[in-house]
Formats: C-alpha cells, sequence, structure tokens
C-alpha cells in the first residue's frame, strides 16, 4: 500500500486530490492512502445532495464543496481525514458496501484499541432497512461506522465512490471523541493495520506527479458553481 506523505490545503485541492488518487495515480495497480489536513475552515458534501439545503446551514466563512462519493454533510473543522483507494485489480475491489466500510472501521478500531479508546462497530441491522436521506453525517451512525459504546455516538465514518479504476473511500475520525488519543501514533498504526487487512503493507512514498492537464482540471471541477449547485 502506497501511503503518500500529510498535506493540508483547502477543500477544493483536497477534492480534487482524491479524485486524481483514483483516477490518476501513476501505480493504478497499487493500493493507496492518503491523510489530509484542512488549511482553511470547510465542510464537504454528497455527491447526490442539495447545495441550497447545506448552504443554508453551513456558515458562510466556512467553504462548502460537493464530494465525488456519497453520504451527507461532513465538517472538517475538527476531523481526522483520509482518502483509501482499492484498486480494481485487488480481490476485495468488487465487495459489497457494507463489507468494504467494515473492513476499514475493524482496522481503525485495531488501531484506536491499541491506545485504549473506547469505540465499537455499529451493528449491521436485522432484515430489510428503511431508506432515510444523508443529512449530517455526524449525526447518525450506519451499520459498520465506529461508535462510542456507551451512547452510540457516532465516532467515524466514510463514503465512497466506485468506477472502473477500483474504490475509493472517503472517511473521517472525529477527534473531540476522542481527546486522549495520539494522532501521530494513530497515522502510523491505521495504515499498518489496513495494511495487514488488504494484504498490502503500508510503504511510504513521495507525492505523485500528475499531468498539469489533469490536476487543473480535476481543481477546476471541483472549484465550479456547475459542480457544487448542480443539484
Amino acid at each position: 500500500m502506497d501511503v503518500l506523505p500529510r498535506q493540508s490545503a483547502d477543500a477544493v485541492a483536497n477534492m480534487a486530490a482524491d479524485l486524481l488518487l483514483l483516477e490518476k495515480y501513476p501505480r493504478q495497480n497499487a493500493v493507496r492512502f492518503r491523510a489530509y489536513a484542512w488549511s482553511v475552515p470547510a465542510c464537504t458534501f454528497g455527491v447526490s445532495q442539495s447545495w441550497e439545503k447545506y448552504r443554508a446551514v453551513v456558515p458562510a466563512g466556512c467553504q462548502l464543496v460537493r464530494r465525488c462519493t456519497g453520504g451527507g454533510l461532513v465538517s472538517h473543522l475538527e476531523d481526522w481525514t483520509f482518502a483509501l483507494v482499492i484498486p480494481a485489480s485487488h480481490p476485495l475491489a468488487g465487495s459489497d458496501a457494507m463489507s468494504t466500510y467494515a473492513l476499514v472501521h475493524r482496522a481503525m478500531l485495531e488501531a484506536l484499541s491499541a491506545q485504549g479508546q473506547q469505540v465499537a462497530l455499529s451493528p449491521e441491522p436485522k432484515g430489510a432497512r428503511d431508506y432515510r436521506q444523508p443529512d449530517d453525517c455526524a449525526a447518525r451512525a450506519e451499520p459498520n461506522d465506529l461508535v462510542r459504546p456507551g451512547d452510540g455516538r457516532k465516532v467515524a465514518g466514510a463514503a465512497q465512490k466506485r468506477t472502473k479504476q477500483g474504490l475509493l473511500i472517503e472517511g473521517y475520525v472525529w477527534r473531540p471523541f476522542l481527546p486522549d488519543c495520539d494522532w501521530v501514533r494513530f497515522e502510523k498504526e491505521f495504515p499498518e493495520a489496513l495494511g495487514r487487512a488488504l494484504s498490502s503493507p503500508p510503504v511510504p512514498v513521495p507525492e505523485p506527479i500528475y499531468d498539469q492537464f489533469d490536476h487543473e482540471g480535476a481543481w477546476a471541477k471541483f472549484n465550479s458553481a456547475e459542480w457544487n449547485r448542480r443539484i
């Protein structure tokens, strides 16, 4: 698993980097992982959600950008954020969404439990599930999200996009719910646990160099009103 350097950028650049990681990464058969931070206050929202609904509740000074993945609104004001790409050539690339969420969050659970953090997987429901509109992602735990055992509050969630290149998973951990977490240690041990789960040991790699046209095109997409306000 290629582990990219941790970078800090605004929401447009971060969402563009995740899409490039899926579609234009130089080593298309490699599992790849990037953890990143936010250089400005930002929120992102799912690809099929309404811009107007979220712009009305997100503070004016906070960037709001549509993701290429699903889900609802995610605040990045105090989170720890990552992107993982499982290439189409990997045996797990065709797994269903619940299975891939479970794999990622079990690896996260392993890394956090090693520090004594009290977290658990949200259980899968028995029988058919009623459809519920994605909204504020932090307000409701979905099956295989990570939660606090005592009150069921959501600690970590993720969303995904599947293409012919593979599977992109964008995820976050809400840091205020884990005040004693050593985030430097977690940034090392979470990719190690993911590597074991994916049979792809983590290897640090330099930031990839993309074709300038691809890089500028991805940035322009997430910066455009046509993309962000299309629904």
